[in-house]
């Protein structure tokens, strides 16, 4: 029993090791990311929203003078990182979004290009379904986890609505790419891994060759966050998650009968 124990911890740590942090958002510079407005209903007011981590950790802010619907992916090739996001990876980004009334979205994002066509100026010019992309995202007005894709060409927002109760309760959002063409999107609510949805692009998609962030605010002077510590890890395979499973209930039981 003690060396299922010792083996339960074992792959612990191995399994944590091999999360690595590609990019810790903590003020370092953001110049790989590229902000690209997707949406504008700015009516030439120049509206829009952008993303700095001067503050110590990542923030969406909205920069404009109009309160209108604007959306935006801040977006970086996947091959800048030191590891590379692939089949059988996870993405994930830690979120510290307390409970608030702002509006709108802030999210983790990946894409078939990390500079996709810019929405026009202006007048809800939309350009979020000339490229392949998805996003999963926090909402804090409504408490709610939100999904976003883009699958050749139809759009579709706010799909798989979770109502999560508060926001302050999720502490990470993660995309695990499962296959050449399909991810799942998900999020962890008080230490709990959920998944929420399951995007399948085209096999002739690009889809994860850019990865980064999704923000949709609507709110002059509002700002959304924060995020820290863009990471990439494999996903475990069933047959870790059990021998995992299995040693933590060894080592339950080694705990009891020493006391």
């Amino acid at each position: 029993m003690k060396k299922i124990g010792f083996i339960a911890i074992a792959c612990s740590i191995g399994l944590a090791l091999q999360a690595q942090v590609i990019d810790s958002l903590n003020g370092d510079s953001l110049s790989e990311y590229t902000t690209t407005l997707v949406l504008d209903n700015s009516d030439g007011a120049g509206a829009g929203v952008s993303f700095s981590d001067t503050s110590g950790s990542l923030v969406a802010s909205y920069t404009g003078t109009v309160s209108d619907p604007e959306q935006a992916l801040f977006l970086a090739p996947a091959t800048d990182f030191s590891t590379v996001f692939s089949v059988g990876d996870m993405l994930s980004v830690n979120v510290n979004t307390p409970a608030s009334s702002t509006t709108e979205d802030f999210g983790l994002a990946i894409a078939a290009t990390a500079t996709p066509t810019a929405a026009g100026s202006g007048n809800s010019y939309n350009s979020r379904g000339t490229f392949d992309w998805t996003s999963i995202s926090v909402r804090p007005s409504q408490s709610s986890i939100r999904v976003n894709t883009s699958i050749s060409g139809t759009v579709t927002t706010g799909n798989n609505v979770a109502n999560i109760g508060s926001t302050a309760n999720i502490s990470e959002l993660f995309i695990d790419w499962l296959s050449a063409d399909t991810f799942q999107l998900g999020y962890v609510s008080n230490d709990v891994a959920v998944v929420d949805a399951t995007a399948t692009f085209a096999p002739s998609s690009t889809i994860g060759a850019a990865i980064g962030f999704y923000g949709d605010l609507r709110a002059t002077g509002t700002s959304l966050g924060s995020f820290s510590d863009l990471s990439i890890q494999p996903v475990p395979e069933p047959c870790t998650l059990a021998l995992l499973a299995l040693g933590s209930a060894g080592t339950l039981l080694i705990a009891r009968r020493r006391k």
